[in-house]
Parts: structure tokens; sequence; C-alpha cells
């Protein structure tokens, strides 16, 4: 009831409601007159008769008068007032729904034509800073580049709109398990899927955790290469989702676990981590790919690298670094180009047990850099 009563506030709004009350305050100071005027006269004319029976001569019907020129008068303004006034606000009305419509279209059909965006789906009350998070940390990203999806109530999403840091936001509404959503979404030229777990309905952990899985399924349905990001509360749905490869599980409880248990031994754990992840300071732990021209070299060399030049630590390698489908792909396509047999089928058995996205932290100096690899690094946000 109450997510009705708000979206009847948000309409009226597009009818300018207050021109409507304006009009109808017009239309009761003149049916006033005409009743005063009757009760001059000497009729003994209820007012709400008064203003039925002018509305009733609006619409093209008789009404009751005294023959006074002051109430005659009175009645061809109501009648001007009627006509101008009824047309004004059945084309408010209309307008506004017409307006309504279109925008939804232009919103889908802009969407449709999108590619290489970033696709948000679900509902958290934070989502405003996850926004601007993702915005900041992708200095060539723009709110016009990002989809959010979800079926939050439309004071919510308005509070979006308003904002002019997030101006040309583009939002779905729609349940992200349904196919047809995500392809309104355009979602097989998305490059990036957030799954974020949303309680809308006041559902339970497991409940939610499904709809997070559906969802993920249906986006790696539709588009193979896209990366997945998906966040649950159970450990249960982070099984299943690594299980379907989904490249990034985010399972909240299992961080909370660790820095509460290691935040026993280590004083200050809680602001280290906190300084890891970016505590404001800018400075956090990022991905960066290895060019092509590292391959064949050394870690030691590329730590050496990084320090000499950016100033910035290098902690580790990221290796196969990408997603799955591509990545394998990729290793088929350059192991048929090869004449030896034995390097193909060594090729093809790395690919059954290869790990996408595996972190390799603080390797010997004399580990050799492979193709695939990101530089896993803490420094300024670049």
């Amino acid at each position: 009831m109450k997510k009705r009563i708000k979206r009847m506030a948000e309409f009226l709004k597009l009818i300018r409601f207050h021109v409507i009350l304006l009009i109808l305050a017009l239309y009761l100071v003149l049916c006033l007159f005409c009743y005063l005027m009757l009760r001059k006269e000497g009729a003994d004319t209820p007012f709400w008769d008064v203003v039925v029976f002018n509305f009733l001569a609006v619409t093209g019907n008789d009404y009751v008068y005294v023959d006074h020129p002051w109430t005659r008068i009175a009645g061809i303004f109501v009648l001007i007032l009627g006509m101008v006034g009824l047309s004004s606000i059945t084309g408010f009305v209309s307008s506004a729904f017409v307006a309504r419509r279109l925008n939804l279209e232009r919103g889908e059909k802009k969407m449709q034509s999108m590619k290489n965006h970033v696709i948000i789906c679900g509902w958290k009350n934070d989502v405003k800073m996850l926004i601007q998070g993702i915005l900041r940390k992708n200095k060539d990203m723009k709110p016009s580049d990002v989809i959010l999806i979800n079926n939050a109530d439309e004071v919510k999403l308005q509070s979006l709109h308003d904002d002019q840091e997030l101006k040309g936001l583009n939002v779905l509404r729609g349940d992200f398990t349904e196919e047809q959503t995500l392809l309104k979404a355009n979602v097989k030229e998305a490059s990036k899927v957030l799954i974020i777990g949303e309680n809308q309905e006041n559902l339970d952990d497991e409940l939610v955790d499904s709809r997070v899985f559906v969802g993920a399924l249906l986006v790696r349905k539709l588009n193979a290469k896209c990366h997945i990001c998906a966040e649950i509360k159970t450990e249960r749905y982070k099984n299943y989702l690594e299980s379907q490869n989904c490249a990034e599980v985010i399972y909240v409880d299992e961080y909370a676990r660790y820095i509460l248990s290691t935040s026993t031994n280590y004083g200050g754990m809680s602001k280290v981590m906190s300084s890891f992840l970016d505590n404001g300071d800018g400075v956090s732990v990022q991905i960066a790919p290895i060019g092509q021209d590292w391959i064949g070299k050394t870690y030691g060399e590329l730590f050496a690298w990084y320090k000499k030049k950016h100033g910035i630590l290098l902690l580790g390698v990221l290796e196969n670094m990408g997603v799955e489908k591509e990545l394998k792909h990729q290793i088929l396509s350059e192991a048929q180009k090869s004449t030896n047999y034995g390097e193909i089928i060594q090729r093809l058995k790395s690919v059954k047990t290869m790990e996408t996205n595996c972190p390799h932290l603080n390797p010997k100096d004399d580990y050799v850099l492979d193709g695939n690899m990101g530089a896993i690094i803490l420094g300024e946000e670049v």
C-alpha cells in the first residue's frame, strides 16, 4: 500500500498537480460567488448543489440559476473556465502518461544500444556509494555507462536521479532473474555484471543467494565473455557459484571472520585491511595488466621496475587473469598452431586443470612471467 501511494505521488508531479489545484480553486471561487448571488436573490439552493449544477453546465447540461445579470455573468465565467480548465486537466494527465511512456521507451532503447557497459543487479541502501566507488576507480567511466537493475520503489530511485554526481545513470525496473529484463539491459554486450544480494521482501539469506545464483547463470548463458562478480551471504552458494566458474564470488562473512580472528593476535589488523582496500587516502591494492614485453622475464625484474619507475610496491602476480572461457579458447588456439604434438597434449592437460584469476603472492625473484598475468600492486590509484 505504501509503495502505491509513493508511486502515485511521483506520478502527480508529472501531471502538474499544482496547476490542476489552482483551476479547481478558481472554479470553487466562482461557484461560491454564484451561491452568494442566489442567496441575495432569495433562492434557497445549497452550495454543493450550485457546484454540481455548474459542473453539469460545463459538461453540456442545463443548470438552475436566478435571472439576474450578475449570475448570468458568473455563469459565463464558469463555462469559460470549465472549457479551458477541463481541457487543461485532461491535457496534463494525457501528456503525463505519454511522457512517462516515452521516457521508458527512450531509456530502454538507449540501453539496448550500449556496449562494454557495467550492469549492477539488485539493490542495497548503500548502492550510491558503491556506484561512486566504481566510478572513482575507473576514471574513464561515466554514470551513463552504468545500468542499475532492481525493483526498488520509485522514491529510492528518484534520489539517485536527483544526484548530480550520478547524472545520466541508467535505471531499469525489473527482475534480474528474468531473461527478458537482462536483454533489455543489453547484457550480451556488457563488459562487467555485478550481482549484489538484496532483501526487498524480507527473504532469508538462502533465498536471497538463490536469486543471485540464478542471475549469474542467466548472465553467463547470455554472455559467456563478460566478467561476473556476485555477492553472497551463505557458504553453500559460494561453492555453487565457484563450480559454475563465476569470476568473482564475494563472501562477506568469510572476510569478516578472517579480520575478527586475526585481530585477536595482531592489534590494528582491521585498520591494515581497511588501508589495503582504500581508506580514503587513494592508496589501495590494485591489479595492473602485465605487457607482452615482460613475458619470459623474472618477477625480480618486474619488482625492481615498479619500485624504481613508479614508486609502487609489487605484492605478487595474478595468474590466468581474465574470463575462463576466453582464456581456454586462446590457449587452445595457440596450441593448434604448434607442430609439436607433445606440446599440444601438454597444453590440453593444462587447460583442464587451469584456475583463472589465481593470486601468487610474493613469489621468488627467479619466477618467470607468463602471458595472461596481472601485477598485484599497492600504490596510488591511477
